[in-house]
C-alpha cells in the first residue's frame, strides 16, 4: 500500500468511525450528517465501500430511516444511499432484495409527496430490476406497474419521466422475457411517452428499447403484436424513425419494426399499409454497417411473405437495390448474408413475372457472387440451392422468351455449376446434420442442370407452355439474430436516401418535430 492509499484508508476509517458513532444519535443533526456521509462515500466513482457499509450493519439502519416519514431530509439521504448499494454488484443487489427493502420502496411510491424523493426511489428500483430477471419478476409481482402508470399521469418533471422510461425499459428486458400480463397496462403510458416527449432523445430511446424487448419472439408474440397494433404504436414508431436523426432512437425503433416483420404475414401487411417501406432508405443508405445489415434483415422478412408483399418492395425499388448492393465486394459478410436471404426469399415466393424481374435485374449475378456467403451458413445454403433450382426450372419452361435464357447464360456459366455440384462432397463438418436436406436440393439441382444442358443445344425450339408454378420450398421468416452492441464501422454504400411521399394520418404525429 503506497502513501496515498494509506492516507485514503485512514480518512475512510475516520469517516466510518464518525458514522457508526452518530448514525443512531439522539441528536437529529448528527444523525442527518451521518446518513449523508454514508451516501457520499457510496457515491464515489471508483470502488465505493459497499461491502464495508453492509458488514458494518448500516443497511438496516438506512432502511429504518427510509420508511420514517417524520424527517424527510434524512429519509431522502437514506434512499440515495440505498440506491447506491443496489447499483453495486449482484451480491449487493441480492442483499437489498433479501432484506425486502425493495418492498418498502414500492410502498413509498404511493405515499411520497416529494418529487425528488420519488425520483430517487424509482432510480433504486430501476437498479434492482436491471440486475436480473428474478429481481425484475419480484418487483413486477409487487405491483410496480400500476404505480408507474399513476405517477406518469400526475408528474411531468423531465428527470423523473426519464427515470421512469429507463425503469420501464428494464422491466421489459431480461431472459426470459416478463409475462405480458404484467407489461400490458404500461402500453398506454408507452404511447403517451412517445407522443408527449418526442423532443427528448433519452426518453424516446429508452421507451423504444422497451418496445423492442417486448416485441421479440416469445410464446405470447401474437397477443403482444395485436396489442401493439391496436394501440397505434406501430404507426408512431414508424414516424419517429422517419423523422429522427438520432441513432439512439432510430436503432431501437427499427429493431421494434424488425421484430414485428419477423412475425405473421398479416402483421407485415399491416406495417406495409402503414408505409413502413419509407424508412428503409435511411437504413440501406447508412454509413453504419450495423444499420445496413438490420435493414436487409427486415427486408428479407418482407420478401419471405406472399407475392403481393414481394410486389410492394419491388415497386419501391428495394429488391433492385439489394441486388446492386449484394454485387459490391466492399460489403461485409454479415450484410451480404442478409441480402442473400432477401433475394432467396423473393425467389422462393415470387410469381413467374416477379421471378423474371429478378433475373432481368441481376439476381443471378448477385447470387453467384455471394455463393461463399451462402455456403457458410447451412440453413441459408439449403434455401440458396432451392432458389437456384427455381430459377433453372423457370428458364426451362420459359424457352419462348429467348431473352430470359440469354440473361441466364450471361450470368451463370458451366464453371459455376461445376463448382456448385462438386462442393457438396467438401462441405465443412458443421453441415453434417444438414446433409440430407442439402443433398436433396443438390439432387434437384443436378437434374435441372442436366435439363439446361440439353436446352442449350436447342435454343431456337418453340415451346407452347410458357408459365408454370415455381418454388420447391416454403419461404422463411427469421427472428432477430443481432447483438445489442452495435459495431458502427463504415460501409461503402453510395446509394442516396430516396425521398418518399407520405400523408400523415395521425394529427398529433403530423405536428411532431423530432429534432427541434
Amino acid at each position: 500500500m503506497d502513501i496515498d492509499d494509506s492516507l485514503h484508508q485512514n480518512v475512510l476509517d475516520d469517516k466510518f468511525y464518525s458514522i457508526l458513532k452518530n448514525i443512531s444519535s439522539p441528536n437529529r443533526q448528527e444523525r442527518y450528517e451521518a446518513v449523508q456521509c454514508v451516501r457520499k462515500i457510496l457515491s464515489v466513482e471508483n470502488n465505493p465501500p459497499i461491502d464495508r457499509v453492509i458488514s458494518s450493519g448500516l443497511v438496516p439502519i438506512l432502511h429504518k430511516y427510509l420508511v420514517d416519514e417524520t424527517d424527510t431530509s434524512i429519509q431522502y439521504e437514506a434512499s440515495w444511499a440505498l440506491t447506491n448499494v443496489a447499483s453495486g454488484s449482484s451480491e449487493h443487489t441480492n442483499y437489498i432484495v433479501e432484506n425486502e427493502i425493495h418492498k418498502s420502496i414500492i410502498d413509498l411510491l404511493s405515499t411520497c409527496n416529494n418529487i425528488d424523493f420519488l425520483e430517487q426511489n424509482i432510480w433504486a428500483l430501476g437498479n434492482i430490476i436491471g440486475d436480473s430477471s428474478q429481481h425484475r419478476d419480484s418487483i413486477l409481482n409487487e405491483g410496480i406497474v400500476l404505480h408507474l402508470v399513476e405517477i406518469l399521469k400526475t408528474h411531468s418533471k423531465k428527470s423523473l419521466v426519464s427515470n421512469i422510461s429507463w425503469t420501464i425499459s428494464n422491466l421489459c428486458r431480461g431472459t426470459p422475457r416478463p409475462a405480458f400480463r404484467f407489461i400490458k397496462p404500461l402500453l398506454p403510458s408507452i404511447k403517451s411517452l412517445l407522443l408527449t416527449w418526442h423532443k427528448e432523445a433519452d426518453i424516446i430511446s429508452d421507451t423504444l428499447w422497451a418496445l423492442s424487448f417486448l416485441t421479440e419472439s416469445t410464446s405470447e408474440e401474437k397477443e403482444i403484436f395485436n396489442n401493439v397494433i391496436s394501440m397505434g404504436l406501430a404507426e408512431i414508431v414508424i414516424e419517429i424513425i422517419f423523422k429522427s436523426d438520432q441513432n439512439s432512437c432510430i436503432i431501437p425503433g427499427f429493431r421494434t419494426i424488425g421484430n414485428m416483420l419477423s412475425g405473421p404475414d398479416d402483421v407485415t401487411e399491416y406495417l406495409l399499409q402503414c408505409n413502413v417501406l419509407k424508412v428503409f432508405p435511411k437504413f440501406l443508405s447508412s454509413p453504419k454497417a450495423s444499420l445496413v445489415k438490420e435493414g436487409y434483415w427486415c427486408l428479407s422478412n418482407i420478401t419471405s411473405g406472399p407475392t403481393n408483399q414481394i410486389q410492394r418492395v419491388i415497386e419501391e425499388g428495394l429488391v433492385k437495390r439489394a441486388i446492386e448492393t449484394g454485387k459490391k465486394s466492399s460489403i461485409n459478410m454479415e450484410t451480404k448474408r442478409e441480402i442473400t436471404w432477401a433475394i432467396i426469399n423473393a425467389i422462393t415466393g415470387s410469381s413467374t413475372p416477379q421471378l423474371l424481374y429478378l433475373i432481368k435485374n441481376g439476381c443471378l449475378e448477385c447470387l453467384k457472387n455471394n455463393y461463399p456467403t451462402a455456403q457458410a451458413q447451412a440453413n441459408l445454403f439449403h434455401y440458396y440451392l432451392d432458389g437456384i433450382t427455381n430459377i433453372l426450372k423457370l428458364v426451362i419452361k420459359h424457352t419462348k422468351e429467348t431473352n430470359c435464357l440469354k440473361l441466364f447464360n450471361t450470368h451463370i456459366d458451366d464453371q459455376f455449376f461445376d463448382e456448385l455440384l462438386d462442393d457438396f462432397n467438401s462441405c465443412p463438418p458443421e453441415f453434417v446434420e444438414d446433409y440430407s436436406r442439402i443433398g436433396f436440393s443438390y439432387s434437384q439441382l443436378n437434374q435441372v442442370v442436366q435439363q439446361i444442358v440439353e436446352l442449350k443445344k436447342s435454343k431456337g425450339e418453340d415451346v407452347n407452355e410458357v408459365y408454370s408454378d415455381n418454388g420447391t420450398t416454403d419461404n422463411i421468416k427469421r427472428s432477430v439474430e443481432f447483438d445489442y452492441d452495435y459495431d458502427y464501422e463504415e460501409v461503402d454504400e453510395s446509394a442516396e436516401e430516396e425521398a418518399s411521399d407520405y400523408e400523415d394520418d395521425i394529427a398529433k404525429l403530423n405536428e411532431m418535430d423530432i429534432n427541434e
